[in-house]
């Protein structure tokens, strides 16, 4: 075993998230981070949830947004929640460090004037003086350094802004399910590796907690709750393997390997469910954190 999955195997469950991003960060240079969902980004599109439209309001609200609004995105994605924003009048400008993401994103919200998606790293994205309503990082703020993420945010905001953190957990089959799908990991060795096969409610809220911690550490923004709910979704067997192709566990796996597990996974799937569809179980939270008066 590797000093880095050493590491992550024994870091508690609080901890794995931000265990293993910051491997990463260590093992990946900058241009294979810009690629890292370049790939899946179709698959990201389809297969990754909508946040829902009371999350997206009541994030709003105690931003204290309203149409017209200016918002600083990092890292959108193929833009599932600049999509939301820019549909309630918000003026988004984006960041995203995958040209595939981007270019999705742009088409995404090409009806929307007041949407500009710029293929940049948070970290390297010149401000230019500008400074905006509010900072979002939806399931994105975990790809920054916190202390780079905060701080940037607090340079971009305007005295009264809120730097907003929403959060989707990948939808997930049953525990029982879950177990039924074991063998093909372990048939792959990936029995121990792959983190998203079955996780509980309490192992996302600690991850979700502890990045609010770091958030409230920084003398940019207080510490604030972190609201969760709970989804279920119904998926075919197809947009699922869709959306574990997403995750990152699988997309650090090599193309054959990858692949191969997919593909398994898939059949064992059809064996049990026949043309049945799946009903997934995810978590969608959000956190808004005003500006420090004096930061």
């Amino acid at each position: 075993m590797t000093s880095s999955k050493k590491k992550i195997a024994a870091a508690s469950e609080k901890e794995q998230w931000t265990v293993w991003y910051n491997e990463f960060d260590k093992n990946y240079g900058p241009e294979e981070r810009k690629r890292w969902y370049s790939q899946a980004a179709q698959a990201y599109r389809w297969a990754r949830p909508n946040y829902p439209d009371p999350l997206i309001d009541d994030v709003i609200r105690k931003a204290g947004l309203s149409a017209g609004s200016s918002v600083l995105e990092m890292g959108c994605g193929p833009g599932i929640a600049t999509e939301s924003f820019a549909r309630r009048g918000m003026a988004m400008q984006c960041v995203e460090p995958s040209l595939a993401a981007c270019e999705l994103a742009q088409q995404t919200c090409a009806e929307y004037d007041d949407v500009e998606v710029t293929n940049s790293t948070f970290e390297d994205f010149n401000l230019a003086g500008r400074q905006f309503d509010a900072v979002l990082a939806a399931t994105s703020f975990h790809w920054v350094s916190p202390s780079v993420a905060c701080k940037k945010s607090a340079a971009a905001l305007k005295p009264s802004g809120s730097l907003m953190l929403l959060w989707a957990t990948p939808p997930q089959p049953s525990a029982e399910l879950g177990k039924y799908l074991q063998p093909v990991y372990a048939q792959h060795q990936l029995a121990d590796k792959i983190r998203y096969q079955w996780r509980d409610k309490a192992y996302y809220q600690a991850n979700f907690e502890d990045f609010a911690e770091q958030v409230g550490a920084s003398p940019c923004f207080p510490r604030t709750t972190v609201e969760m709910s709970e989804h279920t979704s119904v998926y075919s067997i197809e947009k699922y393997v869709a959306l574990l192709s997403t995750l990152s566990d699988y997309i650090a796996l090599s193309a054959e390997t990858r692949q191969q597990l997919l593909n398994d996974l898939s059949a064992r799937l059809t064996d049990k469910l026949k043309d049945e569809p799946l009903t997934l179980t995810h978590w969608f939270a959000a956190q808004v954190a005003p500006l420090v008066a004096d930061a």
